[in-house]
């Protein structure tokens, strides 16, 4: 009896796992970069991979590395992983998707959506479209530390936080598809430097890329356009440069230079019937901001100069929007959900329109109405 339990004790500390694997033998992706070639025809699939340099107890020292597939499909280039050597790669941990002008061209949707039923796949990610032009994107990853992957991630969860552009998820996108009124924009990344910057957004129709982008000023209007909370504290100005969100945006005005930041912009989407024609859409944004005079000193502004101020800022949002709104419409991409509100709250009028044919020929009228909330006290 002894010796029974004995052998059961033995063959608990004897055998082992037969499908263990190594930690320095996991692939880990961190990002999965999908391009298209038209001379081949064929998906470039680019994986930035994570694994172990030196483990150790309690720690190690992760390293990125890129491995390049090709295929006539993603799926057939994630199958020729296998045949390489670097091991197996592990999808589970993925923090960005990027995908390049040229692939969303050529229907993206048919190409991902078997990541819906992939398992081990991590699809609330973001993603993001690249330059393709630029062929150093991933080379400069190549053999880092991890920290360059971490900051990419981090990048781009910051363009949502800061208020620039808000993401969207690889399942957003994919099930986008099926909702005839879900458009969006996604953001348009650009390596400058060694740096990546934020260089617009590339407009989606539906899933579908419209091939018309926005500028850098524009994603900014599009943004207060949108009328989100979230847009809370966070800091806009004239200024044309890319800027995250953490300095205060500069302008100038009757030979005053200022800065200032939202605290509160609110939409709401205002429809007025035409009987023979299609009706009139006004987007009435209210935005609430503190601003301060800028000179050896940071002043709070005098009360002479907040309502020409108020006035003066109102005009330039208006016409920025104005531009926006065009670029919207000449891509027949309805970002801003009004087809969305016709539908919810004018049924009829709703009906009687023909959405793809008629909204890029309505007239939609942006109405800032822009109110300094600090002014100086006498």
């Amino acid at each position: 009896m002894k010796k029974a339990a004995l052998a059961i004790v033995l063959l608990l500390f004897l055998t082992g796992c037969w499908d263990r694997l190594p930690l320095r033998s996991l692939n880990n992706i961190d990002i999965v970069g999908v391009d298209y070639d038209e001379k081949s025809k064929k998906v470039l699939l680019n994986f930035v991979i994570t694994k172990l340099k030196r483990a150790g107890q309690g720690n190690g020292e992760p390293i990125s590395e890129t491995t390049q597939l090709f295929g006539p499909s993603v799926v057939e280039a994630v199958g020729q992983g296998q045949y390489k050597d670097r091991g197996p790669f592990i999808g589970i941990n993925t923090r960005i998707f990027l995908i390049s002008e040229r692939f969303a061209a050529h229907n993206p949707v048919r190409e991902l959506a078997f990541l819906l039923d992939t398992p081990y796949t991590t699809i609330n990610s973001p993603i993001v479209v690249f330059d393709e032009k630029d062929s150093t994107f991933f080379k400069q990853i190549s053999g880092s530390r991890k920290e360059n992957t971490k900051l990419l991630n981090d990048f781009v969860l910051s363009l949502e936080t800061y208020g620039m552009i808000s993401n969207v998820t690889m399942m957003h996108f994919l099930l986008s598809k099926e909702d005839p009124l879900e458009d969006f924009a996604l953001p348009l990344l650009k390596h400058v430097n060694s740096r990546i910057e934020l260089d617009g957004a590339l407009l989606f129709r539906q899933s579908t890329s419209t091939g018309i982008k926005l500028s850098q000023e524009q994603v900014r209007t599009l943004m207060l356009l949108i009328g989100d909370g979230s847009l809370r504290q966070k800091l806009r100005g004239f200024s044309s440069k890319l800027n995250d969100g953490r300095q205060p945006r500069t302008g100038h005005l009757n030979d005053i230079d200022y800065a200032f930041f939202t605290k509160k912009v609110s939409l709401k989407i205002i429809v007025t019937p035409n009987s023979n024609a299609l009706p009139n859409i006004t987007l009435r944004v209210k935005m609430n901001i503190n601003a301060t005079e800028l000179g050896e000193e940071v002043h709070a502004l005098k009360s002479e100069y907040v309502r020409n101020m108020e006035k003066e800022l109102s005009k330039h949002l208006n016409e920025m929007a104005v531009e926006t709104i065009k670029k919207l419409q000449d891509a027949n991409s309805d970002v801003l959900g009004i087809g969305k509100e016709l539908k919810a709250f004018y049924p009829d009028l709703w009906r009687s329109l023909e959405w793809r044919t008629d909204y890029p020929r309505m007239l939609i009228e942006p109405k800032f109405e822009v109110k300094i909330l600090n002014t100086e006290i006498k």
